[in-house]
Formats: structure tokens, C-alpha cells, sequence
């Protein structure tokens, strides 16, 4: 009886039936009032956490170090005149850090009016203001120039070291959304101007302005090519159908599936990011074709005389088994991103999973009886799209079938020749290289490091054996011998740590004599000039118990790759000391950001080999056949071989946007597959012969799968326009991929079916 009762379900879910009209609109209407809702509440944020995972140690570290020390999360504008040192300029900068100093999520605001200076005095010594606005009418500019150029720590932080430039540095709280990064930096520009400052800010980068960027890209690109893919995928249909109605339909089925998905990621309490702003093009653009099967399906039904509503149903049980099995061998390839463990990338893989799905229920369900009751007039003719496609596909396939052995191998050739370009691939996260060089924030960012100082924070945390651990001489001096060597590194443009303000305390203390600009020689000594000191400075480099401290580190190089080259540095040097009781550990938002290469490239690796697993298990359930299995997969890894040497030639590297790509196009291709495949094997089981099957297979549904194609690759080549690379190189390498997808469908699987049934036929023959 269990067995019967499954047969049955199983027969009626392989033959869908035909939903009534009211039901389809009322569920069509239903998703979008519902997605209305969740689309409401959607929250547009990129920020630098939402990459990093909550567990990974570097991110451990983060917490503990922001609940002790204050946020590296600067803005950095610079300025440039003849006047910066002048009354005016100086009041009206100070102005500028006061008004930024009351806006709540900025901790703190650095310019040459508001920072201590240390100096000596009658008592010892005092900390005073850098500049005093009180008695600017006391000097010249070119005495506060020098004043400014003489600190210890002002050159090269918020002064060039020759004095032409200034910088107002804007450190702000622990944020968590981009649009509190947009807010700081709109205030900023908005504090510059009221000032009339506007024609001196020549630069204004760091952290802020970076995630600022590149919110605003996003934000751009979302508006600009999300409507143009649709736009696109319209048109392409219109010239494929050659009728408006399915255009319309279409339509309708794009906007269903793409606003439930968006919608989702709200329902989620997930932030639409770079990486999730992907989702609508893919979606779009994956609706429509499938969408061209169905049509593809109600063409082949037209011409075999039958109506409607019986043209309807026979379409959409012609092409279901090869929907669900797409539906489940692409919502493998995207299910299989949750194993790269960046949040935003498993959002968009279960995302992009559950569009997969909702692409199926809307083609198969709901859009037939918008067809049924709404198209009436006829299907394409000779002359349309759909002909053309289908004397590419049948041509293409015609010729590997009669030279088999010769396209295999010339296929295996040129891949064992590519093969070199692939191990050129880098693995590379450098956050300025998604803006091109013209881009302001690129401008401003090589300025602001040739006028001061690299922008990437690292610093190194070192924890003593207990309270107090460093009112110790002897550790101080330690660690200033370890602040001194990493000086020494190319990358490092700046350090700074507490035995600097220590050791200026020693020089002001001793008559500010330049032999006593080192650190105490005794505890007693260091203990009075710390109880001494009323600055703020010292508080945020080691905590009240004097048990942890940090040496900061202003780092010249972007990219993760770069960046872990310097902490390798670092934890060798490390490594080799002697310090019982010392524990040595690198943190900052460079540790993190370089921690994401490991994270991209064990997520790739684990993404793929997870894609690819699922979906050879779906053949194999679909096929019931180990070489059937195989042959079908061999065509859908091509591409992906293809892609990598692509970039590997282009230099492309892979990152947070490229890393998505082996799983979509894996994902999408193999849907080709099934519909070749699945019309063979259903003529194969009706006892034609192989070449037969094959041409009259490729003759039927090529046309669909080539047109399907051309219109993929139409609409993602829209996004190689952009000017932020990430968008770019998604569009690029997914159009390439699939446009190398499906000639190699054409030319290899055709083939390699030819071969096995060579092969097969020389087994029986052996046999006997």
C-alpha cells in the first residue's frame, strides 16, 4: 500500500495540473502584499563586520579589544593651502572638530588645535594644547608651523612632514551600518563648507569613506542595472516569442520572484549588502529563462495542432521533470555558497536556493494560466528567434556528432594548454581595487599615504602576567624594542604605543634634553611620571590595570595578501623572544580583513566541492546511471575550467564577488543539460537510435537553450559597464561562463554521448 501511495504521489506531482485563474492572480497578489511588507522594513547596509564571522578568532579579539580601547575607525580629510596656519584657518578648522565632536556615534576628532602636547615645566612637566587658540595673537604662522613640525607625533599623522598639509581625523564609535558611515561623512563635508574651507579639503579617505564608497556604488549600480537586466530580459523575449503578451507575463513572473526573494533577505534580519545586491539581476535574468522553456514547450505543443487549455497543460508536464530536477540541481549549486563562511555570501546562497525554488512554482504554476486565459494569438514563426536559435543549436551539434572524437579531443587539448592560466588565479581582497584609479576615493587615499600616513590599522596586543604588568622599565623596554623593529618594515609608515608618551614624558621631565627622550631607567622613576600625567592619550594604549597594551601600527599596503605577508613578519619576529608571562597577538581591522583570505579560499573550495557533489547525486537519482551521471557532468565543469583561465589572464582575482561565481554558473548550466538530456533518453526509451535522439533532441530544445543563453549573456554583459568592480566582474565572468557553458553543451556533450554508445557497442561486441 506504501509503495502504491508514493507511485501515485509521484505520478501527480510529474503531471501538474492546470491552476484556475483566480487562484494564480490571488497568489501572485498575495507574495507581493506580502513582500510588500518585509520590503518595507529592508535595510541597505555594507559594513566591514558583516564579512567577518562572529567566531573567528580575529573577530574574538576585535570584541575584547573595543570593550577596553577605543574604535580604529577613522576619516581622514586632508588639507592643503598657503594659510594653514593662519588665525583664521585654525579657528575655523577647530570649529570644524567641534561641531563634528557633537555628533553621537564619533568618539573623538584629531586636529593640531585639540591634541596634547607634552612640555616641560617648572614642576616636571605639563600637557598642554598643541595650539592654543587663546594665544594665537602670541606668534606668527611660521612660528606655529614649526611649533607643529617640532612635536614628536604630529608630522606624518595630522601634518605632512614638510609642513604643506593638514589633517582633521574623525575616529569614531563602534559602528555597525553603512549609513552611520554616509552620516559622518556627509557632516564632515557639511562642516568643511560652512566654514568655506570647501576649496582646501583636497582628500578624504579611510575606513569611513571606503565603506561610504562603496555603499554609494552598490546603491547606484542597484538602481541603475537592476531595471536595465529587466529591461533587457524583455526585450530579448519579445524578439524570441515575437508576441507581447508572454513579454508581459514575464514580466509579471520576474517581478513575483524577485520581490519575494528580496523580501526574504528582510524576513531573514539580513541587510541587503554588495554581495545580496547581486540577487535580483541573477534572479531576473534566470526567470525569463526559464521562462523561454515553457514557451519553448507551447510552441512544440502549438505545432503539434494541439489548443488551448490542453496546449497549456501539455507544455508544462512536457518540460516539469526537467524543471524540478533544474530547480534542484541549481538550488545545489547555491545552497552550496553557505559553506563559505562569510555571512553575506550565505545569505545570498540561500537566498539565490529559495529563488530557484519560487522560479519553479511561478513557471510552473502560476504563469500557466495567465497563459491560458490571456494569450490567444499566434506563436512564433519561421522568421523569429526562436528559428534562428535553432539552426545555431542543431549546426553546433550536428558537427560534433559526425566528428566525436576529433572535438573531444581538441576540447582536452586546449584545457590541458589553459590549464597553466588557472594556478595564475590569486586569492586577493583589496577593498580600494573595486574603485578604478580615477575614482576620488583612490585619488585621495594615495594623496592622504604620500602626504602622511597608510591608512590599514594593525596593532599588536600584548597581555602581561597580571595588574600592573607594564609599570615595569624592563617590559617597556622590551616592547619598545619591538615597536623599534617593526619600524623598521617597509609597510609600517607610523607606530605608536604608551612607551612613546612615556619616553616624552622622561624628555619633558628632564628639561626637555635630548638624551632623556628614552624610557625610564627604574620602576620608581616610570611610577611617578605616570601618576603624574593628565592626558587622555595614554588611557587608550593600555588599560587601567596596566595589564594590556597595544602597539598601533599605520600600514601602507591594502590588499589581505599584503597584509598577512606583514603579520607573518611580525609573528615570526615574535616567535623569537624570550618574554616569560608575555602574550604576543595580532588585531585590527587589517587582521581581520586579511583573515578573509583563508576564508575565501576554504569557502571556495568547500562551495564547490559541495556544488558539485549535490548535483552529481541529482543526475545520478535523475539518470539512474553512473556513466550517465559522468557524461552529463563533464560539459557543466568545462565553463568553470574556462573561467578560471579567464581570470588568471585578466588578473581577476577572487574575492567576495567572484567567489560566487563557480556555484551560479555550475548552478545554471547544468539546467541546459537536463533538457538535452532528459529529451534523449525519453527517445532512447522509445527505441530510436542514438544520432536520431540526439538531432531531433537538439533540434527541439536547442532552439530554447541557445536563445536562453543569448539572452543570460546579454543581460550580464549590461553589468561589465560598471565603473565598481565588483559588479564588473560578476558580469563578465558569468556571461563568459555561460556563453563557454553552453557552446561547450553544444560541441561536448553531443559528442561524448556518441562515444559512450561507440564504446558500448564495442563492449557487446567483445562480449560475443
Amino acid at each position: 500500500m506504501l509503495k502504491l501511495a508514493i507511485d501515485d504521489f509521484l505520478r501527480k506531482l510529474m503531471q501538474p495540473k492546470l491552476l484556475g485563474l483566480k487562484t494564480a492572480i490571488g497568489l501572485i497578489v498575495l507574495i507581493h502584499l506580502v513582500a510588500g511588507a518585509f520590503l518595507l522594513r529592508l535595510e541597505f547596509n555594507n559594513a566591514p563586520e558583516l564579512y567577518f564571522p562572529k567566531d573567528s578568532p580575529a573577530s574574538v579579539l576585535e570584541r575584547q579589544l573595543r570593550a577596553e580601547f577605543p574604535n580604529d575607525e577613522i576619516l581622514i580629510s586632508l588639507f592643503t593651502g598657503n594659510d594653514l596656519y593662519s588665525k583664521e584657518f585654525l579657528a575655523a578648522i577647530d570649529r570644524v572638530s567641534q561641531r563634528l565632536e557633537q555628533i553621537p556615534d564619533v568618539d573623538r576628532v584629531f586636529s593640531v588645535t585639540n591634541v596634547d602636547h607634552i612640555a616641560s615645566s617648572a614642576d616636571g612637566f605639563t600637557v598642554e594644547r598643541l595650539i592654543d587658540l587663546e594665544r594665537l595673537d602670541d606668534t606668527t604662522a611660521e612660528e606655529r608651523k614649526a611649533h607643529v613640525l617640532k612635536d614628536r607625533f604630529i608630522p606624518g599623522w595630522l601634518a605632512s612632514k614638510d609642513g604643506s598639509s593638514l589633517a582633521l581625523i574623525v575616529r569614531t564609535k563602534k559602528l555597525g551600518e553603512s549609513r552611520q558611515r554616509l552620516a559622518i561623512e556627509a557632516a564632515m563635508h557639511e562642516a568643511v563648507k560652512a566654514e568655506n574651507l570647501d576649496s582646501k579639503l583636497v582628500a578624504v579617505a579611510g575606513p569611513v569613506a571606503l565603506d561610504a564608497a562603496e555603499m554609494r556604488s552598490m546603491m547606484h549600480d542597484s538602481i541603475l542595472f537592476t531595471p536595465l537586466v529587466v529591461l533587457m530580459g524583455l526585450l530579448l523575449l519579445l524578439w524570441v516569442v515575437g508576441r507581447l503578451p508572454p513579454v508581459i507575463i514575464g514580466a509579471v513572473a520576474m517581478s513575483t520572484v524577485t520581490v519575494s526573494c528580496v523580501a526574504l533577505i528582510s524576513a531573514m534580519g539580513q541587510p541587503y549588502t554588495l554581495v545580496t545586491a547581486m540577487v535580483p539581476t541573477l534572479l531576473s535574468a534566470y526567470t525569463i529563462g526559464n521562462m523561454l522553456h515553457l514557451y519553448a514547450a507551447l510552441q512544440r505543443m502549438r505545432n503539434a495542432g494541439f489548443r488551448r487549455p490542453k496546449r497549456v497543460i501539455f507544455a508544462m508536464q512536457f518540460m516539469h521533470k526537467p524543471a524540478l530536477f533544474n530547480m534542484l540541481s541549481t538550488a545545489a549549486g547555491m545552497i552550496s555558497l553557505v559553506l563559505v563562511p562569510i555571512p553575506p555570501i550565505q545569505v545570498f546562497g540561500m537566498v539565490s536556493a529559495f529563488g530557484t525554488l519560487m522560479i519553479y512554482l511561478v513557471v510552473i504554476y502560476l504563469v500557466p494560466p495567465l497563459l491560458n486565459k490571456y494569450d490567444r494569438g499566434p506563436w512564433p514563426k519561421r522568421g523569429s528567434g526562436f528559428a534562428w536559435t535553432k539552426r545555431i543549436s542543431y549546426g553546433i551539434a550536428s558537427f560534433s556528432m559526425r566528428y566525436a572524437a576529433w572535438v573531444v579531443a581538441a576540447i582536452a587539448l586546449l584545457a590541458a594548454l589553459a590549464t597553466p592560466q588557472i594556478f595564475k588565479v590569486e586569492t586577493e581582497s583589496d577593498l580600494l581595487k573595486f574603485f578604478n584609479e580615477s575614482h576620488p576615493l583612490t585619488q585621495s587615499t594615495q594623496l592622504i599615504e604620500e602626504r602622511l600616513v597608510g591608512v590599514t590599522a594593525l596593532e599588536i596586543v600584548v597581555d602581561g602576567p597580571g595588574r600592573d604588568a607594564f609599570k615595569d622599565a624592563d617590559r617597556l623596554k622590551l616592547l619598545k624594542s619591538v615597536q623599534d623593529w617593526a619600524e623598521t618594515l617597509p609597510e609600517v609608515d607610523r607606530t605608536m604605543s604608551m612607551m612613546d608618551i612615556v619616553e616624552e614624558m622622561n624628555w619633558a621631565f628632564s628639561g626637555e634634553e635630548a638624551s632623556a627622550r628614552t624610557l625610564p631607567h627604574n620602576n620608581k622613576l616610570l611610577s611617578q611620571l605616570l601618576l603624574i600625567y593628565d592626558g587622555r592619550d595614554l588611557q587608550e594604549l593600555v588599560n587601567n590595570e596596566y595589564q594590556r597594551t597595544r602597539i598601533l601600527l599605520n600600514v601602507n599596503v591594502h590588499g589581505a595578501n599584503a597584509i598577512q605577508t606583514v603579520i607573518e613578519k611580525i609573528e615570526a619576529h615574535l616567535e623569537k623572544i624570550e618574554a616569560p608571562g608575555i602574550k604576543w597577538q595580532i588585531g585590527g581591522a587589517g587582521r581581520l580583513f586579511s583573515d578573509q583570505e583563508d576564508l575565501l579560499v576554504v569557502g571556495q573550495q568547500h562551495s564547490f566541492m559541495g556544488a558539485f557533489g549535490q548535483i552529481f547525486l541529482i543526475m545520478l537519482i535523475l539518470w539512474r546511471s553512473v556513466p550517465a551521471a559522468v557524461i552529463s557532468m563533464l560539459p557543466n565543469l568545462a565553463p568553470l575550467v574556462f573561467i578560471f583561465v579567464v581570470m588568471g589572464s585578466t588578473g581577476i582575482k577572487l574575492d567576495m564577488a567572484t567567489v560566487l561565481i563557480a556555484s551560479v554558473v555550475l548552478g545554471i548550466t547544468v539546467d541546459d543539460t537536463i533538457h538535452f538530456f532528459h529529451n534523449y533518453l525519453e527517445r532512447r526509451h522509445k527505441g530510436r537510435g542514438v544520432v536520431f535522439s540526439l538531432a531531433r533532441s537538439f533540434e527541439a530544445s536547442g532552439r530554447a537553450v541557445v536563445a536562453i543563453s543569448i539572452l543570460l549573456v546579454a543581460q550580464f554583459m549590461l553589468l561589465v559597464t560598471s565603473s565598481f568592480q565588483p559588479t564588473s566582474h560578476f558580469g563578465l565572468l558569468t556571461s563568459t561562463g555561460l556563453l563557454a557553458g553552453q557552446l561547450l553543451e553544444l560541441l561536448l556533450l553531443p559528442a561524448l554521448i556518441i562515444l559512450w554508445s561507440r564504446l558500448k557497442i564495442r563492449h557487446r561486441l567483445a562480449a560475443v
